[in-house]
């Protein structure tokens, strides 16, 4: 067999048998197999920052209740030591500031 013979031989064998477009094959393949990684990647952050998100708001909602609930104990504190009496020893019981009591009503 002389050279000529060989390499037509293997030129024959790689084209016919899909030598070449096995190999080209072989990289689309790759290729497509990497898209779709990044894209179930991409998918994944994407459920992982919305289940954060809604984490991150309902922490928010909770942290506004509790300001809006302590404001209020605030303010129940604020009226009862307006209520609070001086005279501890007698019957007459009155609140010790019955104008200003009046100017807090008016604005709350």
């Amino acid at each position: 067999m002389d050279v000529t013979t060989l390499l037509t031989t293997l030129f024959t064998t790689l084209l016919s048998g899909g030598g070449v477009a096995g190999f080209m094959q072989y990289k689309q393949n790759r290729k497509a197999k990497e898209l779709e990684n990044d894209k179930t990647a991409s998918e994944q952050w994407r459920a992982l920052y919305e289940e954060q998100t809604k984490t991150v708001q309902s922490l928010r909602e909770k942290l506004h209740e509790a300001r809006e609930a302590l404001e209020e104990e605030k303010r129940q504190t604020l009226m009862c030591r307006f209520y609070v009496c001086e005279k501890l020893d007698c019957t007459d019981r009155e609140p010790p500031h019955t104008e200003i009591m009046k100017e807090f009503k008016q604005v709350f």
